[in-house]
């Protein structure tokens, strides 16, 4: 995203704060070569995340699958926050020439509507289930925690690796896939690999030209 595009959405996410309301989380994420980060980001008491947070994995698995040029945009999925606190997000995808550029996200928080209208209907010993509309096949989960976003991605459990002697293929596999998944779209990435991998940074790149 070059700096007139990533300015000319940065004063759009504050407006769309202001407009909308403290109900409704903006969230601007910059889509580079070097990796996907947050550019701005208003009404973050929903998620608490911060510019320097990671990529959700919903995020990364709609690049890697690149959604973004099958649709414009898509709405109404399930978001859970890191309290487990269910919101509804949509995202629109920023493209030029069918290349992304960028992610613009908003989260509703309607936790305060539904515990009135739960309130109301239980009166009448009602119960309200539209929640479960919500596109089941499409759950986002916001970490902080770039273990977790990978457990999550890859079904990978990371305590059976971390800090263990692991042999030069296991680790070549490994890094297939959580290349595979995506993960290294997340700005920051190859370090926190390597970390966990044992290696170091120059070895991951290796790794990751052999997979290229």
């Amino acid at each position: 995203m070059d700096k007139e595009t990533r300015t000319y959405y940065i004063k759009l996410v504050k407006f769309l704060a202001d407009t909308l309301g403290r109900n409704y989380e903006i969230v601007l994420h910059d889509v580079s070569e070097d990796g996907t980060n947050i550019a701005e980001i208003a009404n973050n008491h929903i998620s608490k995340r911060t510019i320097n947070s990671p990529l959700t994995g919903f995020a990364i698995e709609m690049i890697k699958n690149k959604i973004y040029l099958e649709r414009d945009y898509i709405t109404h999925y399930k978001t859970s926050t890191k309290n487990s606190q269910i919101t509804s997000g949509s995202t629109f995808f920023i493209k030029k020439d069918e290349k992304l550029e960028g992610l613009l996200c908003i989260n509703h928080d309607t936790s305060s509507f539904k515990k009135i209208s739960d309130e109301i209907l239980s009166l009448g010993n009602i119960y309200d289930n539209s929640y479960e509309h919500l596109e089941q096949d499409s759950k986002e989960y916001i970490n902080f925690d770039l273990e977790k976003i990978v457990e999550d991605i890859t079904s990978i459990n990371i305590d059976n690796f971390k800090n263990k002697n692991l042999k030069p293929k296991e680790k070549q596999k490994i890094i297939a896939n959580l290349y595979k998944k995506g993960i290294f779209n997340i700005k920051g990435t190859i370090p926190k690999v390597a970390e966990l991998l044992n290696i170091s940074e120059p070895s991951v790149y290796r790794h990751l030209q052999k997979i290229k």
